[in-house]
């Protein structure tokens, strides 16, 4: 009865409108991925790592905003989705595993490739369900209703990954074949706000005179109009993290670029109200303004009932989609005067003086040359560690972009290279990722999904021989031991790798050199070996010289 089960598990999927899963090839999987190789309607991607399916899965689900089904056999095979599980949870991206495990009589027994699959993710599932072994008594319909719960699960508020655990025996094929039966339905209504509390908010945000709008990652289906017509109405600015979606906006009026390097030169600016939209914000030089000066009312509005808030400062907590709370508060807005003049007037100094005191062929120089250069339909990716920090401190375009993309969740540098490829394929876009040299050499099991890639990746590889973003931090003074303890200085190049898997590269010696590839249109790698202890020296003299010129001109700008 294995066929049935497994015929039946991948028709309900089918039906619940998963079009996507992801293979890792293995033995006791076989009913599972048997069934799915008979159904036309799904599209499948195998690849040899469960690791990195796992991350090409979480890439592909967050890219096309679909659940896709992720399938493996077991033992150790299930522990290597662990990180791209973490991922999904806290990233709210919706991911359907389903481990194959052995029955009841061969756990606990010494029997082979075995380990306790039960509650395996433990707190990083939206849902845990054991299938036990086919039994003709189960009811009719307990795969379908099972499925369709599970579907549910991950695809709704919060979304995010559920695991089920399939108990098979052997022989795993019998050539049985399933009827057709009915699914589960679920319809669900949209989470908002009673117009009383709407009236409240609204006259609580217009008594305010320094409010500032603080967007961090989220994700929505609707349009971002809705808040850009609230910061309008307050007449308040807004601070959009690299995250956020916002920044593939274009640059609206009220959106203030630069504003790390502004509270770094003007720490004083004091908000009464800060209005937080989404969850994780990269910038520390927000992180550590808020801290510094708090507001008597700081609210954070997130479509889940998570607490988002690691330096304890929220006063007040909405759950409601972003887009539709300023939708809801829009009408009950009164504007008072505010400093939205004084953000702008010294984000501009920034704007007009910054290209000045970056070389072109730097670490910053690469965003600066994205940040005017990088087209329209193109993706965008950074890698976490100095990438993602350069990105949300100097890419800032002034027009409309393809989609931001990162992996901020748990912010690791593992499965980045098959979570670019999933990204792509999911939002069937051509994508620019940049990734750290340390990243790169984490995932390179992922680069034949990189040479099967269907729409076109230009991944960009920073290599600095070593952790980069490390250099940065105060134990990087302790000269004798920070090259090997923390940096993992290395020597190594990627031209080989790119040979290996026949993938075309290039070594980058000017960001200019990369619009002839965007015009191309082509995988490729592209390496760009830049020096750590001269980037880290750069960015601190782009922050001096802004600060002078932003103080030069700072009594004109009051």
């Amino acid at each position: 009865m294995n066929d049935l089960y497994a015929q039946q598990i991948v028709h309900h999927l089918v039906q619940q409108g998963v079009r996507r899963v992801c293979i890792a090839p293995g033995s006791r999987s076989t009913p599972l991925v048997y069934a799915c190789a008979q159904e036309d309607r799904l599209e499948k991607t195998i690849h040899f790592d469960e690791r990195g399916a796992a991350f090409y899965a979480y890439g592909y689900a967050k890219g096309s905003k679909t659940p896709v089904a992720l399938i493996c056999t077991s033992g150790t095979a299930i522990a290597n989705l662990f990180p791209a599980v973490i991922e999904a949870y806290l990233d709210e991206v919706p991911l359907i595993i389903i481990t194959s495990d052995r029955p009841p009589e061969l756990r606990d027994c010494g029997a082979n490739q075995t380990c306790d699959q039960t509650k395996f993710f433990g707190t990083y599932t939206r849902w845990y369900f054991e299938i036990p072994c086919p039994d003709s008594d189960m009811p009719q319909g307990f795969i379908g209703s099972t499925i369709a719960q599970a579907v549910f699960r991950a695809t709704h508020t919060p979304r995010g990954p559920v695991h089920l655990n399939c108990l098979f025996r052997e022989p795993f094929l019998s050539g049985e074949r399933t009827p057709s039966i009915p699914s589960t339905h679920y319809d669900s209504g949209q989470l908002t706000l009673p117009p009383s509390l709407c009236e409240q908010w609204a006259k609580k945000l217009s008594q305010c005179e320094q409010g500032v709008i603080l967007v961090g990652a989220f994700s929505t289906n609707r349009s971002l109009r809705s808040i850009f017509s609230l910061a309008e109405h307050l007449d308040w600015p807004i601070l959009p993290d690299i995250m956020s979606g916002l920044r593939s906006e274009g640059m609206h009026p009220n959106v203030i670029p630069y504003y790390d390097i502004v509270l770094k030169t003007l720490p004083h600016l004091r908000p009464d109200c800060i209005l937080q939209f989404g969850d994780r914000i990269v910038s520390k030089p927000v992180i550590k303004w808020i801290e510094k000066f708090p507001p008597p009312l700081y609210a954070m509005v997130a479509d889940h009932p998570f607490r988002h808030d690691p330096a304890h400062l929220l006063t007040h907590r909405v759950q409601c989609d972003p887009t539709l709370f300023a939708e809801l508060i829009l009408h009950g807005l009164s504007r008072r005067p505010s400093w939205l003049s004084h953000w702008k007037n010294i984000s501009q100094v920034v704007e007009g003086h910054i290209d000045e005191f970056i070389p072109s062929a730097s670490e910053p120089g690469i965003l600066r040359f994205l940040h005017h250069h990088l087209p329209p339909h193109y993706a965008f990716f950074a890698a976490n560690g100095m990438p993602v920090r350069d990105a949300d401190q100097f890419f800032f375009p002034r027009f409309h972009r393809g989609p931001i993309f990162g992996k901020r969740a748990a912010a690791g540098i593992d499965g980045n290279i098959a979570t670019i490829v999933g990204l792509a394929e999911g939002a069937n876009r051509p994508i620019c990722a940049i990734i750290g040299d340390q990243t790169a050499l984490h995932d390179l099991n992922s680069l034949p999904l990189l040479h099967k890639s269907k729409v076109p990746i230009l991944l960009l590889i920073i290599n600095n021989q070593g952790g980069g973003i490390f250099s940065f931090l105060p134990i990087a003074e302790k000269k004798e031991m920070f090259e090997n303890y923390w940096a993992a200085a290395h020597n190594w190049r990627f031209e080989e790798a790119a040979k290996m898997f026949r993938l075309p590269y290039l070594a980058l010696t000017d960001p200019s050199q990369l619009s002839r590839l965007f015009q191309s249109e082509k995988t490729i790698i592209v390496e760009c070996k830049t020096n750590r202890a001269e980037n880290r020296a750069l960015h601190h003299g782009i922050e001096e010289n802004i600060k002078a010129k932003i103080m030069t001109l700072a009594g004109a700008l009051v």
